[in-house]
């Protein structure tokens, strides 16, 4: 299992971290057992190969991934992951996570102001939330897209990765990994 989200960063950053944990259960637990990390270019085009070759080397380094949990599809201010590329590349299923139902004008009408390739990246948006299905969780309700895997059989596995918070588990700590090291190391 593993959760994949990007890191902090400012007007002005060229680039940010993007994160991949990797969770493992041991003795019925839960637990981080590797973080792997790369660069991805604020508003650049390059979240999805940059996010398959993080999954590639962690399948490379003997780690099973049963699926691999994005925080949305936005990273890094408007790189755009595919997570429909990103299952073919990889072979991993993907499953985009929304805390809150996304924002569809505010998104477009910023698209469309800032980028001359806009309708090429709200294709990919508009894709990944045509699949949104809600998942009535423990810790709260999550919004899900599926790739490479059943709908339900998402919801099940993200739903038993809430543990302590509504974030399922490998998220929280790709985020909060990403985080703190991306505000530490400052602009890449």
């Amino acid at each position: 299992m593993a959760g994949l989200d990007d890191g902090f960063f400012q007007r002005g950053w060229r680039r940010t971290l993007l994160a991949l944990a990797v969770h493992c259960r041991r003795e019925g637990s839960l637990c981080p057992c590797r973080v792997l990390l790369d660069t991805v270019e604020v508003d650049g085009l390059d979240a999805t190969w940059k996010a398959a070759r993080l999954v590639r080397r962690a399948l490379g380094e003997g780690f099973r991934l049963e699926a691999v949990l994005t925080d949305t599809v936005v990273f890094a201010g408007f790189n755009i992951l595919d997570p429909e590329r990103l299952y073919r590349e990889t072979g991993v299923p993907a499953v985009a996570v929304y805390m809150y139902p996304p924002r569809r004008e505010a998104v477009e009408r910023a698209l469309r102001l800032h980028f001359p390739d806009w309708r090429e990246r709200l294709a990919v948006l508009e894709e990944a939330w045509s699949r949104l299905r809600s998942a009535e969780c423990r810790r709260g309700r999550l919004l899900l897209a599926a790739y490479g895997m059943e709908p339900r059989d998402a919801w099940r596995l993200a739903c038993s990765l809430q543990l302590y918070t509504r974030h399922p588990e490998p998220l929280f700590t790709a985020h909060q990994a990403a985080s703190m090291l991306s505000r530490t190391l400052g602009p890449l």
